[in-house]
């Protein structure tokens, strides 16, 4: 067996694979310190590690935590650290508050966990890059949420903290191998997983007592995955050495993009919790007052159910079971990750003065799906309703649409909850269900799910959001370690790229399948209730891409899909001043078995992705699905070549009440 070269003490460079159509010229990392703010410390020959030892005044608690666990001669290595360093000060602060004598009582494991806990491996954050898309990452896989607020007894000087409690008294002292902040207090550690985590909590004391009747605290208490290996010989299949060539790149050379698979598979948890007091608000007092609710709720919307289910609390069908596991996802999100509320996708690509970005996920409710969305910067909600309606203007002949609320969501608080190694909760304002209103009324609406969020292991190894514009990155996984994903034979590859800006593509990211004659299944979320659908997915085309034939449930899906540039069959036509061609151009493409891209979303050149030719969607059936039923779509390379691939943007189910609406489905 060779020897795994780590890469940034996280990801393993298994191999290059070009994901989807770019025009713009990035450059490489640097290791130079010039750019470090001038008005701090910088060094070009201290590491993290000697700049710690070389103040004992300050640090010598902290340098002994960390070569107790170990971690002190990483800090000496080559990479791009951020280290938070907590004062000796801090350190007895923290001694003191958990009841400790000395530093010779912390065990090597909690010595271990505070390392991890104030260190972020991938990347140098300074302050100002913090705030913005989403939270650095510690090597605990918890968040570091960084705010700030002003001095009124030092002339309204800005302040920065790290979790609410941890101020930052020293910043962005530029090292060799990344960046050090001193704090006056220790990061909070913990070892619980989530459950724990929830119990400690007394003002979720019903949530609690619901969740471990249910028997879900089991299903929360997975993390590590020990039977993922890593073996450089064998994580291709057998097909090491794949290399796709993007042959439409803007200097017509192609670019590459690099792989990497992740050294762990983790299983990880988020739970969107209501209060004790906000379930008093609704009369709800005890946990026997809860069980009552649920079954208002669910036996209404699963009527077929009956009441046989309601004794039983661990059986996926009793209510109280329904009604907890539907607070539960299987991956962990920081507020931002689940819909696009802020940062520069936010603000340069999604026309937000016309649609409310948003985005779909299953939960652990089996067979249910929860919608996010942003109506304003920064605020997210779940399982709200918005209407578009089309207004002619008689004057100019032009179409709007018109926006309005017509039943308002579940607000995710701003309040941060608590957030442990396999999880964390977000509070909400009210209770969260999935109701018959839910069901039939909220969800019956065109559903689109975003490539990104296909798998929990995409947000998980966090290719979603958090490596945005860093090089041009993509996450390959193992056959058998990516859920909802199925690989046919071993010559196929499928992997996620990070969201590149310059990227025609929703939301700047996609999935990559490729390799020898490829096979993979994706299973589509599922629907919220019976009835007719059309199922559609999303893509760029290119000249370096493949055809595959496509099937849902391993029935056909008409004659193979064609993912080269330009599809003669699709008839894109470009949009004119007159509405009603416009609208009768969209109807033949129909016809045809396609549609222009949204509206919603824009490109680099300011225009959406509705005007770029080579961006389209397929519709690939219309027929009846069920609510109760798992749905596959399987892509099947016909054409030979291992560097032919197929770049999935995203999937859109819809139900037949919104595509044959008489005013016509909103372009967004």
């Amino acid at each position: 067996m060779k020897k795994i070269n780590i890469f940034r003490n996280k990801w393993l460079l298994a191999m290059g694979c070009c994901l989807l159509t770019m025009g713009a010229v990035f450059s490489s990392c640097s290791d130079d310190d010039s750019d470090a703010p001038l008005t701090f410390y910088s060094s070009v020959r201290l590491t993290a590690a000697d700049f710690i030892e070389a103040d004992d005044a300050r640090f010598s608690d902290f340098k002994a935590i960390l070569e107790k666990g170990n971690y002190l001669g990483m800090l000496k290595t080559y990479g791009h650290y951020t280290v938070f360093a907590p004062t000796n000060e801090a350190i007895q602060q923290y001694l003191t508050e958990n009841g400790y004598s000395s530093l010779d009582d912390l065990t090597k494991e909690l010595c271990d966990t505070l390392s991890r806990t104030h260190i972020v491996s991938d990347k140098a954050y300074f302050t100002t890059d913090m705030g913005g898309e989403v939270s650095p990452v510690n090597m605990n896989d918890n968040y570091i949420n960084m705010t700030s607020d002003s001095d009124v007894v030092n002339n309204n000087a800005v302040v920065f903290y790290v979790n609410e409690n941890s101020r930052l008294i020293q910043r962005d002292d530029s090292v060799t191998n990344g960046v050090v902040h001193v704090i006056d207090h220790v990061i909070k550690a913990s070892n619980d997983l989530l459950p724990a985590l929830l119990e400690k909590n007394p003002k979720l004391s019903i949530f609690y007592q619901a969740l471990k009747l249910t028997g879900l605290t089991d299903s929360l208490m997975k993390y590590k995955d020990e039977t993922y290996t890593l073996d450089p010989d064998s994580a291709m299949g057998g097909n090491k050495n794949i290399q796709v060539i993007n042959r439409t790149g803007g200097d017509g050379k192609g670019l590459t993009t690099r792989t990497y698979f992740p050294l762990e598979h983790k299983y990880m948890f988020t739970a969107f919790v209501e209060t004790d007091s906000v379930y008093k608000a609704h009369g709800i007092n005890d946990l026997d007052a809860l069980i009552e609710y649920a079954k208002t709720i669910y036996h209404e919307a699963y009527p077929e159910d009956g009441s046989q289910y309601d004794n039983d609390y661990k059986d996926r069908r009793n209510p109280l079971n329904r009604f907890i596991s539907y607070h539960l996802m299987p991956c962990k999100g920081d507020r931002e990750y689940w819909v696009n509320c802020m940062g520069e996708l936010y603000t340069s690509k999604f026309l937000v003065e016309d649609y409310d970005p948003e985005e779909y996920f299953e939960t652990l409710a089996p067979h249910t799906l929860m919608r996010f969305s942003c109506p304003k910067a920064d605020e997210v909600y779940i399982n709200q309703k918005e209407v578009y309606t089309r207004k002619e203007n008689t004057s100019t002949g032009k179409t709007t649409w018109k926006k309005s609320i017509e039943q308002q969501g579940i607000h995710l608080l701003k309040e941060k909850g608590g957030e442990c190694s396999n999880g964390i909760y977000h509070y909400i304002d009210d209770i969260l269900v999935y109701s018959k209103n839910v069901r039939n009324n909220v969800l019956n609406r065109r559903i689109r799910y975003d490539s990104s969020t296909l798998s929990p292991d995409f947000i998980n190894t966090r290719i979603r959001y958090y490596y945005m514009n860093k090089d041009f990155m993509m996450f390959g996984f193992k056959h058998g370690y990516l859920a909802n994903f199925k690989m046919h034979n071993e010559n196929t590859f499928v992997g996620c790229g990070n969201e590149q800006t310059s990227w025609v593509h929703y939301q700047g990211s996609g999935v990559c399948i490729t390799g020898e004659r490829f096979d993979a299944s994706i299973k589509i979320p599922p629907v919220p209730h019976d009835g007719t659908y059309e199922v559609r997915i999303g893509y760029s085309q290119g000249d370096d891409r493949g055809i595959a034939q496509v099937y849902l449930n391993n029935v056909a899906c008409g004659i193979p899909v064609s993912f080269r540039i330009v599809d003669s069959n699709a008839g894109w036509e470009a949009d004119g001043d007159d509405e009603e061609e416009n609208r009768a151009n969209d109807k033949a493409m129909r016809n045809r078995g396609f549609m222009k891209a949204m509206a919603s979303y824009g490109t680099r050149n300011g225009t959406s992705l509705r005007d770029q030719s080579n961006c389209v969607r397929r519709i690939l059936v219309r027929q009846f699905l069920r609510a109760d039923q798992d749905y596959w779509l399987r892509f099947r390379q016909i054409l030979p070549g291992n560097q032919l691939y197929m770049s999935l943007d995203y999937v859109e189910v819809c139900p037949k009440e919104v595509y044959d609406d008489p005013e016509g489905e909103n372009p967004f």
